[in-house]
C-alpha cells in the first residue's frame, strides 16, 4: 500500500443510463398514484403531488413552451422558492429539450438576476410571482427593461394578467406537439454560484450526472426525505429523488433559517412519517435545545448534515431523533454529496472536520502548492475526479483553467488531509468565503454593493462566530473625511439594496453587523488587515469564541 494522499471506492451499483424525463416515466407508469412530492407548511396545510400528476402537468408544460418556441439546448431561467409548480417547471424546461437555469436574487433592483439571464443567454424564464402578489414589485421592476424573454409564471399572477401561467397550462387538453428526443449525455441543469469576481459561475451538469448519485440508487436508499434546502441548490435538487422513488417532503426553506419553535419543523417530519432527514446545522442545534423535553418515540432513521464543520456536540441527536447520524461533504461541481461518513451512532466519536471517505465512484487526493501529490496526514488542497462531475464553468474559460489540473483532476479550494487511516478531514478554505447557514457568501460580492453608499471611503467585508449559523456577515466600513456617516445608516442602506423577501434561504446576502472604523489596520502591503479587523469586530461585537 502506497503513503500518497488518495482515495477511492468503486462503486457498487451500476450506472444508469437514461434521461430525466425517461425516469419519471418509468415511475409514473408503475406507481401512478405514489405521491412522490409533498409540501407542508408550519400551519399543518399539506399539498402533494403522485407521480401521475407531475408527470402529466410535466408533459403538458413542456409542450408549451415547444410551441412557445423552446428549441433543444436553449436556457431557460428558473426563478422562485421552492412549492409544488418549480419542480413541474423544472422537469417541463428539460423534457422541451431546454436547459435549466437556476438563478437567484440578492438586490433590490434586480440587476444581479438580469446579469445572470444575459450571461447564459437565456430564451425564456419561468417565474414565481408568490403567494398573494407579494413579489409584485420585484417582477414590475424587473420587467421594466425592455426583453425578447418567453414569460410563464408558476403561479397565477392577477397584476400580469396578460402573460401565461402553469395552472392554467395544466387545466387545457394535451396537445400533439411533439418533444424532442434527449440523450443521457445532454446538458440539462445550471447551478449558479454567487458573482464573486463580478461574473457568476455557471455549472452545467447533464442526465448522467444529476441521476447517478449513488446514495439515491441504491436499494438501502431513504424512503421519505424531508430536506427544505432550496430546490436551485446541488444540494436541494428533487430530480434524483423524484428518479429513484424518494417521496421527497419540503417546505419553505426560509422557516428553519430564522429560527424559533424548532419543534414545529420536527413535528411535520414526524407527521409525514419520515425516514431521513436532510437538516441544516443551524436547525439541528436548535433541535437539540429541546431534547430535554422530548418524549416521543418517533426516531428518524438517520439525520444527513452537511455544509459546515460538524463537530461531537451534534451526535446528541442519536437516540433522542434519529437512530443514526450521517455526515457529508460535497460540492456543486462535482454533482452534491461527495464523501460520506454514514451510521454514526451512540458512543462514536466525532473529530472536528471528519467527513469520511468519498461516496462511489469518487477518487481523492491532497496535493501541495506544485500540484504533486502529497504523502497521508500532510495538510494541503483537496481535489477530486469522477465521472459525474463537471467539465467546465459555462462561459468561463480563465477559471476553467484555473480549477482543473492535468489527468482531469478538479481542486475544491478546501485545504484537508487524508489520514493513514483513510479518512479525508476537512481543515478550512483556502479562499475567503463566508459560510452562514451551509450557504457560501463571497465577501467580494457584498462589498460591490456596498460601496455604492457615496458617504464611504472604504468598505471591508469579514466573517465573524455564530453558534448557529456558523458564521456571520459583518460589514466594517470608513466614511469620507467631514461626513457623518452612523452605523444604521449603512444598515438602512444595505436593506434598501439586498433582497431578503425574495432569497431562497429567507436570509440571501444582507449583512447582520455593521462597524465604523476610523481607519482600517493595514498590512505592510498596503492593503486592510482583515484579521486583525475580523479580531477587532470579535470584540467589539462581544461575540464569544468557544
Amino acid at each position: 500500500m502506497t503513503n500518497y494522499s488518495y482515495l477511492f471506492t468503486p462503486r457498487a451499483v451500476p450506472y444508469s443510463y437514461q434521461t430525466v424525463p425517461e425516469a419519471l416515466e418509468f415511475q409514473a407508469g408503475k406507481f401512478p398514484n405514489h405521491e412522490i412530492l409533498v409540501f407542508r407548511k408550519i400551519d399543518g396545510w399539506r399539498e402533494t403531488l403522485t407521480y401521475k400528476e407531475l408527470y402529466t402537468q410535466a408533459v403538458k408544460m413542456a409542450k408549451s413552451l415547444v410551441e412557445k418556441g423552446i428549441k433543444k439546448g436553449d436556457k431557460v431561467a428558473l426563478y422562485g422558492p421552492n412549492t409544488l409548480q418549480w419542480v413541474v417547471g423544472e422537469i417541463a424546461i428539460i423534457m422541451a429539450g431546454g436547459v435549466v437555469v437556476h438563478v437567484t436574487s440578492s438586490v433590490k433592483d434586480a440587476s444581479d438576476l438580469q446579469e445572470m439571464l444575459a450571461v447564459a443567454e437565456c430564451r425564456g424564464i419561468l417565474i414565481d410571482p408568490g403567494a398573494n402578489g407579494m413579489h409584485r414589485d420585484f417582477i414590475s421592476h424587473f420587467l421594466q427593461s425592455p426583453s425578447s424573454l418567453i414569460f410563464v409564471f408558476l403561479r397565477i399572477a392577477a397584476d400580469f394578467g396578460d402573460c401565461d401561467n402553469l395552472p392554467s397550462i395544466a387545466e387545457k387538453e394535451e396537445t400533439d406537439t411533439e418533444l424532442p428526443k434527449l440523450s443521457p449525455e445532454d446538458e440539462i441543469v445550471f447551478f449558479t454560484t454567487s458573482g464573486s469576481t463580478g461574473k457568476p459561475k455557471m455549472i452545467c451538469h447533464s442526465h448522467f450526472g444529476v441521476l447517478n448519485n449513488a446514495y439515491f440508487q441504491r436499494p438501502d436508499r431513504p424512503s421519505t426525505l424531508y430536506n427544505d434546502r432550496p430546490f436551485g441548490w446541488i444540494s436541494g435538487s428533487p430530480l434524483v429523488n423524484i428518479a429513484y422513488g424518494t417521496t421527497r417532503v419540503f417546505a419553505d426553506s426560509s422557516v428553519g433559517v430564522k429560527g424559533g419553535d424548532p419543534m414545529k419543523i420536527w413535528n411535520l417530519i414526524r407527521e409525514e412519517n419520515c425516514s431521513h432527514a436532510l437538516l441544516m446545522p443551524y436547525y439541528l442545534a436548535d433541535l437539540i435545545g429541546c431534547k430535554d423535553d422530548y418524549k416521543d418515540v418517533y426516531l428518524l432513521h438517520a439525520i444527513l448534515l452537511g455544509g459546515q464543520v460538524i463537530d461531537q456536540s451534534y451526535s446528541q441527536v442519536i437516540g433522542i431523533y434519529s437512530e443514526t447520524l450521517c455526515i457529508g461533504y460535497g460540492l456543486t461541481e462535482n454533482g452534491g454529496v461527495t464523501t460520506l461518513w454514514p451510521d454514526i451512532r451512540r458512543g462514536d466519536k466525532i473529530d472536528m472536520g471528519d467527513v469520511g471517505v468519498p461516496c462511489e465512484g469518487v477518487e481523492m487526493k491532497i496535493i501541495d502548492e506544485t500540484g504533486s501529490t502529497l504523502p497521508r496526514d500532510q495538510p494541503g488542497e483537496l481535489c477530486m475526479r469522477s465521472r459525474v462531475a463537471f467539465h467546465e464553468y459555462y462561459k468561463n474559460p480563465e477559471a476553467t483553467r484555473a480549477t482543473f489540473i492535468a489527468g482531469g483532476w478538479f481542486r475544491s479550494g478546501d485545504i484537508a488531509v487524508i489520514t493513514k487511516n483513510g479518512r479525508i478531514v476537512i481543515k478550512g478554505r483556502i479562499k475567503n468565503v463566508i459560510s452562514r447557514g451551509t450557504r457560501k457568501i463571497f465577501p467580494d460580492a457584498i462589498e460591490r454593493v456596498v460601496n455604492k453608499m457615496d458617504r464611504l471611503s472604504h468598505v471591508v467585508v469579514v466573517a465573524v462566530p455564530d453558534k448557529r449559523l456558523y458564521e456571520e456577515i459583518c460589514v466594517c466600513f470608513v466614511a469620507k473625511p467631514q461626513i457623518d456617516v452612523t452605523e444604521d445608516d449603512v444598515k438602512d442602506f444595505c436593506a434598501q439594496h439586498f433582497d431578503v423577501k425574495n432569497a431562497a434561504d429567507g436570509y440571501g446576502e444582507m449583512p447582520t453587523y455593521f462597524l465604523k472604523f476610523g481607519k482600517f489596520p493595514m498590512l505592510d502591503s498596503g492593503k486592510p488587515d482583515k484579521k486583525e479587523m475580523q479580531t477587532e469586530a470579535v470584540r467589539r461585537l462581544g461575540i464569544q469564541i468557544g
